[in-house]
């Protein structure tokens, strides 16, 4: 691939398909066992006990509970919805991840739902439900995140709300999280909405560690002899601007060019594989980014835009 980068004029578009290519065996897994697991943490701990989280699962629970809707069926419809909305407002291309991502995980829903049954679960003490739904649900997020997809549901509905009014994607789904807990809690009481908390923070925790950190954004300082192709990269793909200035090693008293960017967390593992590609020599440091004021917005970006 590195011989291909050489003998071909450097396209960032081109660099972004080749790094998802070498990787999609790997995410592809990853992306199917979490949303295996997902889907049985929620039938086998949520469903049971209406726990009541922040997601299309937590809408069912609480129609369930009302009107007698099986949780299953308000997913899938809830899903098919969501992903018409996202097809027209971002295009079928943007909305790839989500229908892949929505479409599986509704199927793996349908297919656990009866597992309970079949297995005669319980535990004598609700807390241990707690724990499980928050740690087990929490695991197979992650893998599916790690992987690049979602399982689409009110995921779907923050990427849209994100598109017009660029706010970031982890606060708009603790938002809508937050709404649907509420609505749980005048459905089933204060009692449901301390546990609900409780398995969103541990769910939250579990993908924080696994995944990426606790942070919403990273800094990167790249040290490399590809500075233009890596800076093409982050401005075209990752969509964010880029810093470079003067480094001096303390050893070898040489002077080179350091890079610094911050991108957003779901976008670390893809600019990691890109510049290990570009150069497999560049030196990268990676750190959490706890907060980020001003910088160059999108728009202002001097670059020809690309369908990405």
């Amino acid at each position: 691939m590195r011989l291909f980068l050489k003998l071909h004029k450097f396209n960032s578009e081109r660099l972004k398909k080749i790094v998802i290519k070498k990787e999609a065996a790997k995410r592809s897994a990853l992306f199917v066992v979490g949303c295996f697991i997902s889907s049985l943490s929620y039938n086998l701990f949520s469903v049971p006990n209406n726990f009541v989280g922040g997601g299309l699962g937590g809408v069912g629970i609480i129609l369930n509970e009302l009107v007698n809707l099986d949780p299953t069926f308000v997913i899938m419809v809830g899903n098919a919805i969501f992903i018409i909305l996202s097809i027209f407002t971002l295009g079928v291309k943007k909305s790839l991840m989500s229908i892949i991502g929505a479409t599986t995980s509704t199927l793996f829903v349908y297919l656990t739902k009866n597992i309970p049954m079949m297995i005669n679960f319980y535990f004598d003490d609700i807390l241990l439900y707690v724990l499980a739904a928050g740690v087990v649900g929490g695991f197979g997020e992650s893998l599916v995140y790690k992987a690049g997809f979602n399982t689409g549901g009110t995921s779907i509905i923050a990427l849209i709300i994100q598109h017009y009014k660029k706010q970031p994607l982890g606060g708009l789904l603790r938002s809508i999280s937050l709404i649907i807990i509420i609505a749980g809690g005048f459905t089933f009481g204060y009692t449901s909405v301390m546990y609900s908390l409780l398995i969103t923070f541990m769910s939250t925790y579990m993908v924080d560690k696994m995944l990426i950190g606790i942070s919403a954004s990273k800094t990167f300082f790249i040290q490399t002899s590809k500075q233009e192709e890596v800076k093409d990269f982050i401005i075209k793909i990752i969509e964010s601007g880029v810093t470079e200035f003067d480094s001096h090693g303390a050893y070898s008293h040489k002077k080179k060019k350091m890079l610094m960017c911050v991108v957003p967390t779901e976008r670390y593992s893809l600019l990691k594989s890109a510049i290990k590609e570009i150069d497999p020599d560049a030196f990268i440091v990676v750190s959490d980014c706890y907060e980020v004021l001003g910088g160059t917005e999108r728009k202002k970006l001097q670059f020809e835009d690309t369908d990405i």
